[in-house]
């Protein structure tokens, strides 16, 4: 049933939000060769309160994502995230909430600009796959340029909501005329359905609740949670640069989240009718 929450989150003092146990509040640093930052970020979960940063952080019109940092230490012009000490972390919110535990105090991660890389990648896949030959080596540079393409589209589609989900159109774009397919399979791009089910409604503010909810993803299940809308004309899942489910350590890929919002929106509307009825 959809219904007004009760307020759970009202703090006269920075001190009571710092204490309550079914938020992560803590002080997120983060660093580059020549900058650095920080901010007080208060969330539900670890994931959620690290998404709901980037936004702040990122400059105007650039789309900011994180990630797991490479092996091989923070990549080219991306920011490195400072977490607390062991003795001053918070909850992560993953065990208080009941969903699937992503991103923890022990992971590495990083932030990078995910329309620069992606702007970086069909720019070069672009000058490949129209200028360079058919001999052997020219093939393996616009196969790697494919594939860091295809990353760099994903990026973007988890990261930004008004990016493309459609990739074959996408090379169809940047190859013109020249079978792109030889490549990568179109089979290869597709991604698999997304089935949701045991839909629950969970109060959190006057301005919005959390849906929480079991997944399928191809052989990985799960359960996760996202924000919902409650003022409008009807509650309305949200899909904004600040979803829940855009993560770091994602469940879904970007060209998913499309079915996993419209599914979950289908859910709320049918409880919504439910209750009026």
């Amino acid at each position: 049933m959809i219904a007004a929450p009760a307020t759970m989150h009202a703090f006269e003092t920075l001190e009571q939000a710092m204490v309550d146990p079914d938020l992560c509040v803590f002080p997120l640093r983060f660093f580059a060769k020549y900058d650095d930052g920080n901010r007080l970020v208060a969330a539900p979960t670890l994931s959620m309160a690290i998404t709901e940063t980037l936004p702040s952080i990122a400059p105007s019109r650039a789309i900011f994502g994180a990630r797991r940092m490479p092996e091989d230490g923070r990549s080219y012009d991306c920011y490195e995230i400072i977490f607390p000490d062991t003795e001053d972390r918070p909850t992560d919110g993953y065990v208080e909430w009941g969903v699937r535990k992503s991103v923890t105090f022990d992971d590495e991660i990083e932030i990078f600009d995910a329309s620069d890389e992606f702007r970086t990648a069909e720019g070069l896949l672009r000058y490949r796959a129209q200028d360079l030959g058919e001999d052997e080596k020219s093939l393996e540079i616009i196969r790697d340029g494919v594939v860091r393409y295809i990353q760099a589209f994903d990026n973007m589609a988890l990261w930004d909501p008004k990016a493309s989900t459609d990739i074959t159109a996408g090379f169809d774009e940047l190859f013109q005329r020249r079978d792109w397919t030889r490549f990568v399979p179109r089979v290869e791009l597709e991604v698999s359905e997304v089935t949701i089910a045991n839909v629950e409604f969970l109060p959190y503010d006057d301005d919005l609740a959390l849906i929480r909810f079991d997944y399928a993803n191809g052989a990985d299940v799960g359960r996760e949670m996202e924000y919902l809308k409650l003022h409008g004309e009807r509650p309305t899942v949200v899909r904004h640069g600040w979803s829940a489910l855009r993560s770091a350590i994602p469940a879904f890929k970007g060209r998913q989240l499309n079915q996993v919002h419209d599914a979950l929106q289908r859910a709320v509307d049918a409880m919504v009718g439910e209750e009026a009825a």
